[in-house]
């Protein structure tokens, strides 16, 4: 009985891990970034991860219908719209104190689709600009971070990592509503 599991069923096994192996190797697009070729490799790293996000985010923030925006799924969690409004604000906060400067915009009421995701646009081409400036020799820079001393590149680490959370919340209230994520390369 051994020799049959060892002849027959090892090999089918192996045979079903390469191919499921190469199913999953088809799924990672081929335009998969690759920073460690970049000037700044660090600094490259996050700000791709930020671009995802940013980039699943918005398209999650058109995919809802304006009349879903207001949208929770219990009375004790933001809406929708307020979700995008939020992290809005953090982009907005986060990259002003990575750069060093006042927070450029901070949400006065946003009451339409077309208002959030301007203001949305609007923190994610601010970070956009924040983090062409920098290079993996700022990273260890001091900063501050609600009071707690950190280094810059904790704080760059905080948007795309506070980008994903919510992603993750906007992903449950588009399928909460029947609407499909974009998904995309990771």
């Amino acid at each position: 009985m051994f020799r049959f599991i060892a002849r027959v069923v090892v090999p089918v096994g192996m045979v079903s891990v390469f191919f499921l192996a190469s199913v999953a190797n088809a799924q990672i697009s081929p335009d998969l970034p690759n920073p460690t070729g970049a000037p700044n490799p660090l600094t490259k790293t996050l700000s791709i991860f930020r671009n995802n996000m940013q980039d699943k985010i918005m398209k999650a923030a058109d995919a809802m219908p304006e009349s879903k925006y207001s949208y929770r799924p219990t009375k004790d969690v933001r809406s929708f719209g307020e979700i995008v409004t939020h992290v809005a604000d953090i982009s907005y906060f986060l990259c002003s104190n990575a750069k060093g400067e006042a927070s450029p915009a901070m949400a006065t009421a946003k009451s339409s689709k077309t208002e959030i995701e301007a203001y949305l646009k609007g923190s994610f081409d601010y970070c956009d600009r924040v983090y062409s400036g920098f290079t993996d020799a700022h990273l260890n820079d001091r900063a501050d971070f609600f009071g707690f001393k950190t280094n810059k590149m904790f704080i760059l680490t905080q948007a795309g990592n506070h980008d994903a959370l919510h992603y993750g919340n906007l992903v449950t209230y588009l399928r909460l509503n029947g609407l499909e994520p974009s998904g995309g390369w990771f």
